[in-house]
């Protein structure tokens, strides 16, 4: 296998998700789940990591997270390694709880952040375990509706997005169960989503990648390192193909093969 190094930096939204070893169980008991919260908690405050919204799942996780200071790492490291030992212990068992390691792919911008709270919220319903998320406990989803507290959530920024108090949760409800996958009757919410459009070449100094060097490649090396460098931008941070296919001198057909 492929040992790719991770997309991170400073101030950074990423989309985190990770399976329990050979699709085993993460979470066999409601004590399980509660301790899991508790170590979420305990991390994020002390790598800085502000928790936007997650969903736990008897197999996987969810976590939509910012990083302030570059420190995903060692809040993934630090947390679920806590938990494996606790979970461990107490499931009187030995070996991996979670099985490779996990995975995370860049949020752009608050509009794709509103939307994935959507597909996060979302998963027990998918799942086929409640038909309305409110049921399901081991979401963030009930914070952001009212109907629960959690202090270390730092949910504001996607609720803003719906307006203000009663109104925010129940434009947030509809949202949810609406499993649109299209855009929201806007006319209903007085939008605040923050649209400022970085260039390509701006965004990747931003990650760390000297992306002008890729414009004009030579010899099969660079090709191959260019066409790694396209497969990454585009599954991993979501920039469009036909945007790359400009910029890097590349027919928009060139970069819909590299990533299929």
């Amino acid at each position: 296998m492929v040992w790719h190094a991770r997309f991170r930096g400073e101030d950074l939204y990423h989309h985190i998700y990770a399976w329990g070893n050979d699709r085993h169980p993460v979470f066999k008991n409601p004590q399980h789940y509660q301790q899991y919260l508790i170590y979420l908690a305990k991390h994020s405050q002390k790598f800085r990591i502000d928790v936007i919204a997650y969903a736990l799942m008897q197999w996987h996780v969810h976590l939509f997270i910012y990083d302030r200071k570059n420190t995903i790492s060692d809040f993934m490291l630090h947390m679920h390694g806590e938990y494996a030992k606790y979970y461990n212990r107490s499931a009187c068992r030995v070996g991996h709880v979670f099985g490779e390691r996990y995975n995370n792919k860049i949020v752009e911008d608050n509009e794709q952040g509103m939307w994935l709270t959507q597909y996060i919220h979302r998963q027990a319903i998918t799942a086929g375990l409640v038909k309305d998320p409110a049921d399901y406990p081991w979401t963030s989803y009930n914070v952001y509706v009212g109907e629960q507290t959690n202090i270390f959530l730092k949910h504001a920024r996607i609720m803003n997005q719906f307006g203000t108090g009663k109104d925010a949760q129940f434009h947030y409800r509809n949202f949810v169960i609406a499993a649109s996958h299209g855009p929201v009757d806007w006319d209903l919410i007085e939008r605040s989503i923050d649209r400022k459009k970085e260039s390509i070449e701006d965004r990747c100094q931003k990650w760390g990648i000297d992306i002008a060097s890729f414009k004009h490649v030579q010899g099969r090396k660079d090709r191959k390192l260019r066409h790694e460098l396209v497969r990454r931008l585009v599954k991993d941070y979501g920039l469009k193909a036909v945007d790359l296919a400009g910029y890097l001198n590349m027919t928009k057909a060139a970069i819909s093969k590299i990533v299929k």
